[in-house]
């Protein structure tokens, strides 16, 4: 049987036909009203669709609802179409749609949005064993799905991880690069594939990472919003292989998401981002990718599943004010969640709310000025300021400290209420402004933003004071806030002024080898901000701080931060040679015990050729060849994979080829340790070649049989789209 479907817009009471003769019309009609009720469906039907129908005069009429239905309303929604309504039988109600998708199942699978609600995903999501933050996120999903919209946007998207197995969703704050992430994943886990949510370090995707099993990898704001603690370590070239490991498993998929300035940061800042072209895997959600018709879409469904109250949502359909919202040049997903919260209009009366909608729509980077301010203590706000100047989320023990101290500050709490206050803090703010997830490496509990927009107000707010900005850098003893503080200066958010006062501070009050001893990767990193930067050691008492970094490395035993302190004792050198000469020399030798990658070979390779000249550094240059001769010779054969030297290499017509560009890749590794032909050919037999070219060949032919079997939307002419929104809308 054949039955018409139309376009969306006005339907005069018809939303599908079919004919059981030439002439004999049977006409559908469907009303979803959930917000509204039976009752009022009824008192509809009679006063309004009745007439509808009797002028069209069906041979039969088919009336369906996604509202429940009692034996008693099937009999007065059959009264008020009679005769047209042969039968309760053509009375569906939710109960009997539930039992034909239970029946059909193909339909609910195509239609993606009933798919992805239905009880099959439901289980699969609350069946998978997940721990700390994957458990959270899978939990936040979930709530979130009925809110969810599935554009133009998520279609495009899954066809990226379908093709290369990772996207990267990039935009500007509040755009919905999150929510579409973990509807991504969503629709992965309602296939069995089992949800890994990254926190900080990729080293955690890497230690899941388990052959043959489907996984999906999800990494939300893989750059921060600091690129450049994203570049000083080194995540660019994991992140990107770990893309590469990705793209060659069937079974694995790869979400990332990052804001669209960030990401560009990182591309002009990082080699890696730009050689190996991400830009393949990036899908960019931006603003103008949001139809009105999508936009219009994401306010229904907030309106639908909001517990505003009638005289709330009448506001919006005056005069069709939907269409405004939907219209509106600052539309974007995150304020319309922000205008339909009940929480957020408690003190609104309706005849107000519109104008309070205006005023967001109008003014939205404001939206929080009224949480920050009256809604929150004394003590969240330093919490929240806390978090936001470290540049990401704060193991709770650490902002517990730091909020300690600038309360006591203060005068906010006592020595013996302190701890009480904090927790006291984290269980009001968890639901306000700040969120509390387990950390999945036994590192305890994160507490992060439970809104990223948070930080932008916050910065707004703060950055032009600068004494208020030394108080909270003060009090935060991590590595990630002085990272922080620089990428601030460099993205020129915060002035020259405030930052070199706020670094002369810091030097002045904080740098000790107390300092050294309980926080050496703060304390190195305060080092490097300030020595290697001329106009920072005019602010800072530069022979101070060298003669403190000489002591803290005189008593080292073991080394860490090699690539750092490599860079810093370059700097000290060129200004203190007499002192930093022998440090120098010593630490080089002690590294060159502990190095873990090429890089640090590398930059002990230069430090050694900044310091000494080549009869100074000959014994030097001996042990790190050695070193670098060792390590190359363990792990040749998985760097040229994991680099990808040989990933066309796949017949044996091409060994000498493959051997060759193996030679020249290790050759100009080990440039800086002037190693001899012979022992890089000692190096090249360690290699199994074979087993590169079979795994090569293995990857190339491997079909992935997986396919999506979703239907698209279609796409709306322009002149459809205000029938198709007040269609939308429509509660006649």
């Amino acid at each position: 049987m054949k039955v018409d479907r139309f376009k969306p817009g006005k339907d005069g009471g018809v939303d599908g036909r079919f004919f059981v003769a030439r002439d004999k019309e049977v006409i559908i009609q469907s009303k979803h009203w959930l917000q509204s009720g039976v009752d009022r469906l009824i008192v509809h039907c009679r006063k309004s669709e009745a007439a509808k129908i009797s002028t069209l005069n069906p041979h039969r009429y088919i009336f369906a609802t996604s509202l429940p239905l009692s034996r008693a309303n099937k009999k007065d929604i059959k009264s008020a179409f009679e005769p047209y309504l042969i039968s309760e039988a053509d009375i569906l109600g939710k109960e009997n749609l539930n039992d034909l998708l239970a029946k059909y199942p193909d339909v609910e699978r195509k239609h993606y949005k009933l798919w992805l609600s239905s009880a099959t995903v439901l289980e699969a999501m609350l069946n998978s064993a997940l721990t700390g933050r994957s458990e959270t996120k899978r939990d936040e999903i979930l709530e979130n799905t009925q809110l969810y919209v599935v554009t133009q946007n998520h279609e495009l998207a899954l066809s990226k991880l379908e093709e290369f197995h990772s996207v990267v969703i990039t935009g500007e704050g509040g755009i919905g690069k999150t929510t579409l992430a973990d509807q991504l994943a969503h629709h992965y886990v309602g296939q069995e594939y089992e949800l890994c949510v990254i926190e900080d370090d990729l080293s955690e995707a890497e230690s899941k990472f388990l052959k043959d099993k489907k996984q999906i990898f999800y990494y939300d704001d893989f750059l921060g919003r600091n690129y450049l603690v994203a570049i000083e370590g080194r995540k660019d070239s994991r992140i990107l292989n770990f893309m590469d490991r990705i793209s060659k498993d069937k079974d694995k998929r790869f979400i990332l998401t990052s804001r669209t300035t960030v990401l560009n940061q990182g591309k002009l800042k990082s080699d890696l981002l730009n050689i190996k072209k991400i830009d393949a895997k990036e899908y960019e959600v931006t603003i103008e990718s949001l139809g009105v018709f999508d936009r219009a879409k994401i306010l229904y469904n907030h309106i639908w599943s909001s517990k505003l109250s009638e005289s709330f949502i009448e506001q919006i359909y005056i005069d069709k004010r939907y269409k405004k919202i939907a219209k509106h040049a600052n539309f974007n997903p995150r304020l319309i969640s922000f205008i339909t919260d009940p929480d957020r209009v408690i003190s609104i009366e309706a005849a107000e709310y519109w104008n309070y909608i205006l005023d967001t729509l109008d003014n939205p980077k404001d939206i929080w000025a009224n949480v920050y301010d009256n809604q929150i203590d004394a003590l969240t706000r330093i919490a929240v300021c806390l978090v936001v100047f470290n540049g990401q989320d704060l193991l709770d023990c650490d902002l517990r400290a730091a909020v300690r101290e600038c309360a006591l500050r203060d005068g906010i709490v006592s020595i013996s209420s302190a701890t009480s206050e904090y927790e006291k803090m984290v269980k009001a703010g968890g639901g306000s402004i700040l969120r509390r997830t387990i950390s999945s490496l036994d590192k305890g509990a994160n507490i992060g933003l439970l809104n990223p927009s948070v930080a932008d107000f916050v910065l707004r707010r703060h950055l032009s004071d600068k004494k208020a900005l030394f108080g909270f850098f003060l009090h935060l003893n991590t590595e990630q806030s002085l990272l922080n503080l620089k990428s601030l200066k460099v993205n020129s958010s915060l002035d020259a002024e405030s930052y070199y006062y706020i670094l002369q501070g810091l030097s002045q009050h904080k740098l000790n080898l107390n300092l050294w001893t309980n926080h050496p990767s703060y304390f190195l990193r305060l080092i490097h901000l300030i020595i290697m930067d001329e106009e920072s050691i005019k602010h800072c008492d530069g022979n101070e701080i060298r003669s403190i970094l000489a002591a803290a490395l005189k008593s080292q035993k073991s080394v860490q931060n090699i690539n750092l302190l490599c860079q810093i004792l370059v700097s000290a050198h060129a200004q203190q040679p007499e002192v930093f000469f022998e440090i120098s020399e010593n630490f080089i030798r002690l590294a060159a015990l502990e190095v873990g990658s090429t890089e640090e070979l590398n930059s002990l390779a230069k430090l050694r050729s900044s310091v000494f000249d080549e009869s100074q550094g000959s014994e030097l240059l001996d042990i790190l060849r050695r070193e670098a001769v060792s390590y190359w010779t363990d792990l040749a054969g998985d760097l040229i994979v994991e680099d990808n030297v040989l990933e066309d290499y796949m017949s044996d017509e091409d060994d000498e080829e493959a051997y060759q560009m193996a030679y020249d890749y290790i050759s100009d590794a080990l440039t800086l340790f002037e190693v001899e032909h012979d022992t890089i050919s000692e190096i090249i037999d360690t290699i199994d070649f074979e087993q590169i070219k079979n795994d090569n060949i293995d990857v190339a032919s491997r079909i992935d049989e997986e396919t999506r079997d979703f239907v698209t939307g279609g796409f709306l002419e322009s002149n459809d789209i205000d029938e198709a929104v007040d269609d939308l809308f429509d509660r006649e």
